[in-house]
């Protein structure tokens, strides 16, 4: 129902603000941390991304020391990250800097900067990563078998190369959580797939081509969850080239792939 405000602007800007705001708090924890992967996606940063997959219970338990630090050899993080020595050191510094804004259910503000400190030691050879304890609190909850997220394969994840690629899988983990009476299937304007991927282009037809083409090629040959999606466009009004509205994403369910994130 909308809320009349008799012409003042202000009170209505006021009011979309904490709208806006409230949005922000999710009671479900699971729906927290994808708000929390965000801030990674935001970054840019696929080292950071897998990380905080990491971090949730993918693939291995994590233990944590009195300091909120978990210790790791640096070639088996690798291993576990599928990416080479060069990158994870190259990428640890906009790792530690992401900082991720949140509303507690109390309506106050709160942020934290969830992996926000690393340490080589042992003549490189071990890795200690330090984490806030709200994001450990998050990260803790992710592991639990009860959220479809940890049921994914998480090897498969890591597999990806391209971040628009692992940005867009868990986006179909989330398409793919929606309740059974739901078709799986998501509606999205360019401003909300900019503002997912942490891009700005233009026209859905650049988007196409540098995000969703190459995502789709790579994890429909990976993921039995794979997608196939529509450029919607309006009614034709004239000549020249029908203006597209919006892209719709659809969930397939593939056959003959390796790994599965089901």
């Amino acid at each position: 129902m909308s809320k009349d405000f008799g012409g003042d602007i202000f009170a209505l800007i006021k009011y979309e603000e904490e709208q806006k705001q409230k949005k922000l708090y999710l009671p479900k924890t699971l729906d927290l941390a994808n708000s929390l992967f965000l801030a990674f996606i935001k970054k840019n940063n696929l080292v950071g991304l897998k990380l905080a997959i990491l971090f949730s219970g993918a693939r291995m338990q994590i233990s944590y020391d009195e300091k909120n630090r978990v210790k790791f050899d640096v070639e088996t993080l690798c291993d576990l990250l599928q990416v080479s020595k060069r990158q994870l050191a190259a990428h640890l510094k906009t790792v530690a800097s992401v900082h991720f804004t949140y509303i507690t259910e109390e309506g106050g503000r709160g942020g934290t900067t969830p992996i926000h400190s690393y340490e080589y030691v042992n003549r490189n050879k071990d890795i200690y990563i330090e984490v806030s304890s709200k994001a450990k609190a998050l990260f803790t909850e992710l592991s639990k078998d009860k959220y479809t997220f940890n049921q994914a394969n998480a090897a498969n994840l890591m597999s990806l190369q391209h971040k628009h690629s692992l940005r867009m899988q868990l986006l179909l983990e989330q398409i793919n959580n929606f309740d059974d009476d739901i078709a799986k299937r998501k509606r999205f304007t360019l401003e909300q797939l900019n503002g997912y991927f942490g891009v700005n282009h233009r026209n859905y037809y650049d988007f196409e081509t540098k995000i969703l083409k190459p995502a789709q090629t790579e994890i429909n040959s990976t993921s039995k969850l794979g997608f196939i999606y529509e450029l919607i466009d309006d009614k034709p009004s004239g000549t020249g080239r029908p203006k597209i509205k919006e892209v719709v994403i659809d969930l397939i369910e593939q056959k003959n792939v390796q790994g599965r994130l089901l």
